[in-house]
């Protein structure tokens, strides 16, 4: 009789335990998740997936956070079985690139119509959703104002020997932009294929150390016990370091490249549905006027209330500077393939840093 009950006990343990099952697998199947492969760093996102995720019950957000540049490499690698539904952050460069490869799920609801021309594919298969210029970033406790470099070329005068600490640039679509962006203003104002590398070989004589990250680039430049006091890094970014106290400044050259920063469906997106809902969200009125406010983002956007945006925001002025972009987008990869085996660590022998 002992042996009986206990097989019955084992019996209703065993069906406690498939109905538990059976109910978790429904619970799987109407939980709802858009997966965003971004590099917008852990602040904007946290927001996003915040109001996100209240403004949409039953939705979630999976951020995964990288280098710009290496999410179109990701994005190629997975063609055959697409893991994310979202690519949010990058240059219209590496965005025409997918494109071309047939990554990209055409989308173009109505707002898009308020982009510039510039801003936006013609096939729809992706939109700008923040303008993030270009600028020179220094320590003010190891610069002051005054001895700050105010043009590009300064950044190769012999006093900024080893003080110069740049991110890596293979992996940040920041970076590939910056080095496109030089090497084509060297290469028109010499009219030789040959004056932006030797251009960045000077720089590279400046260079101390290329940083793996953006967070290992800001304590290069931050920490007391080092002499790196400046880089080329992103609008973007400067003023929410400057807010989470690093003692940053910094100075818009003349001319100032500016990435569109951009936003696509990925073909064959797990969740499409998700994926149109997200990139709807972050595009909407409401959020880009947050992100404006809260994060420093110039949103592209020309329909927006001009009133409403931030004060420093209405009074930036800066002379972007004049890129061929298809000679870029043409010769981007080769241009920093050879900078990563001819020029990087090359002229300094510092190597990389964390790299």
């Amino acid at each position: 009789m002992k042996n009986l009950t206990r097989r019955n006990a084992l019996k209703l343990a065993g069906l406690g335990s498939a109905a538990l099952a059976l109910h978790g697998c429904g619970s799987g199947n109407t939980a709802k998740s858009v997966k965003v492969y971004s590099p917008h760093g852990k602040h904007l996102e946290g927001d996003v997936k915040k109001r996100f995720e209240a403004a949409n019950p039953g939705w979630s957000v999976d951020f995964q956070d990288m280098g710009g540049a290496t999410i179109l490499a990701k994005i190629v690698a997975e063609k055959s079985l697409p893991r994310a539904d979202v690519w949010w952050g990058g240059a219209p460069s590496d965005f025409s690139q997918a494109e071309t490869q047939g990554l990209l799920e055409p989308y173009a609801p109505d707002w898009v119509k308020a982009l510039p021309a510039e801003a936006k594919s013609v096939t729809g298969a992706w939109a700008a959703t923040f303008r993030s210029p270009l600028l020179i970033l220094y320590n003010s406790k190891k610069i002051t104002k005054e001895e700050a470099p105010k043009d590009w070329d300064e950044l190769l005068n012999a006093k900024w020997q080893g003080r110069i600490a740049i991110r890596d640039v293979k992996p940040s679509t920041t970076m590939k932009t910056a080095w496109g962006a030089l090497i084509l203003r060297a290469n028109a104002r010499e009219k030789t294929d040959d004056a932006g590398f030797s251009f960045l070989k000077k720089l590279d004589s400046n260079t101390g150390a290329y940083a793996a990250d953006p967070q290992a680039l800001n304590e290069l430049l931050a920490s007391e016990n080092t002499k790196y006091a400046l880089t080329i890094w992103t609008l973007a970014d400067a003023p929410l370091l400057k807010d989470r106290g690093y003692p940053f400044e910094f100075v818009f050259p003349p001319e100032v490249p500016v990435v569109l920063d951009s936003i696509a469906l990925i073909k064959g997106a797990p969740n499409p549905e998700g994926a149109k809902l997200f990139h709807d969200f972050v595009n909407s009125p409401e959020q880009l006027l947050l992100m404006a406010k809260e994060r420093h983002r110039i949103p592209v956007r020309e329909d927006l209330p001009k009133e409403q945006l931030p004060a420093w925001m209405k009074e930036l002025k800066i002379t972007p500077m004049k890129i061929d972009w298809a000679a870029f987008t043409k010769n981007i990869d080769a241009w920093i393939s050879r900078w990563d085996t001819e020029v990087k660590g090359k002229f300094t022998g510092k190597g990389c840093d964390g790299c």
